[in-house]
């Protein structure tokens, strides 16, 4: 039987009031890190390994917001959410995209008001890789063209470069050949001070909270209401289904490709098994929360009209289930 996806008591518990604000970025970016710095607290997993950590989309409220936001929040919570990268280790793309669809449109469908968008990007990276291409691709066909003015790129791990001048120069790059499109649609970008130093010694550097304020300021000013994401316009508003939507079809969810991804991964477990590996277990669970996520995916590609699509659904879940 698979698993249950975990929960989540601060979407459960949403509120009409609310302020929400989903960090996004590829894996290892720092997601969790800058949550945590928001939080004052280590709620949030941070991994030191290769691997991801965060596969999970998880709401966080912090239990004191800093005194010059009081007038700002007005009494209303804000909502940090952590949400894994689109090159996660254990998950696939389309899983993700599932998640993270499910609780924007849970929180939209609350009446839980988007103020904006926070996507990281380690500026000690070097070059820009198809997967951190992926990512942003994705962060804007998520959040669409509408809502580009409430996103805030914010560049972290500053202090891992040699000096400040090399990050000015990657920055000037990402600006000019990667960046172009989503800076010219409204977006922002920051750079934010490492956590064990913030004294920074770059005048530009900013701390989480301001870039927080920077933010709920900005959606003040153009009424909270308005800030719609165009994944939960297009599934609550448009009743379109996951694949249908333009993130959906970026990521070219087909039927076979699932069951494909699927099938390979459970010929990985039944190696595992064979060997003994100590992996299995964590393997199976993993395949579960997988099949979970793939099942709800494929219902609604059953759903959508197309010549002999229900039937070709069939054979090859068919050809899945026996092999």
């Amino acid at each position: 039987m698979a698993h249950s996806r975990p929960r989540d008591p601060v979407l459960e518990g949403g509120q009409n009031t609310d302020l929400v604000i989903p960090v996004m970025g590829p894996t290892k970016a720092g997601k969790s890190s800058f949550v945590n710095q928001l939080l004052g607290s280590h709620l949030c997993e941070v991994g030191g390994k290769l691997a991801s950590c965060t596969s999970l989309v998880t709401g966080y409220v912090p239990p004191q917001p800093p005194d010059n936001l009081t007038t700002v929040l007005g009494g209303r919570r804000i909502v940090f959410v952590d949400t894994p990268g689109f090159d996660d280790t254990h998950i696939g793309d389309e899983e993700i995209l599932s998640r993270i669809s499910d609780w924007l449109t849970g929180s939209y469908r609350k009446g839980m008001h988007v103020s904006g968008v926070i996507y990281l990007h380690d500026i000690s990276r070097d070059g820009f890789t198809e997967s951190l291409s992926r990512n942003l691709t994705m962060m804007s066909k998520l959040c669409g063209e509408g809502a580009m003015d409430q996103v805030a790129i914010v560049t972290t791990k500053w202090d891992r470069l040699q000096d400040v001048k090399e990050g000015d120069g990657k920055v000037e790059e990402l600006r000019k050949d990667f960046w172009s499109k989503i800076l010219a649609d409204g977006a922002r970008d920051f750079r934010v001070q490492p956590p064990d130093n913030m004294a920074y010694f770059s005048a530009y550097h900013r701390d989480p909270w301001g870039i927080v304020r920077d933010l709920l300021l900005t959606a003040n000013a153009r009424d909270a209401q308005d800030v719609i994401l165009q994944i939960q316009h297009e599934i609550v508003d448009r009743k379109l289904l996951l694949p249908q939507t333009e993130a959906g079809k970026e990521l070219q969810m087909s039927l076979a490709n699932l069951l494909k991804k699927a099938k390979d991964l459970r010929r990985r477990i039944k190696e595992d098994k064979r060997v003994g590996t100590e992996s299995s277990a964590r393997s199976l669970e993993m395949l579960e929360m997988r099949q979970e996520e793939i099942s709800k995916i494929i219902d609604q590609l059953k759903t959508l009209k197309g010549p002999g699509l229900v039937s070709r659904a069939r054979r090859l879940f068919q050809l899945f289930s026996n092999s």
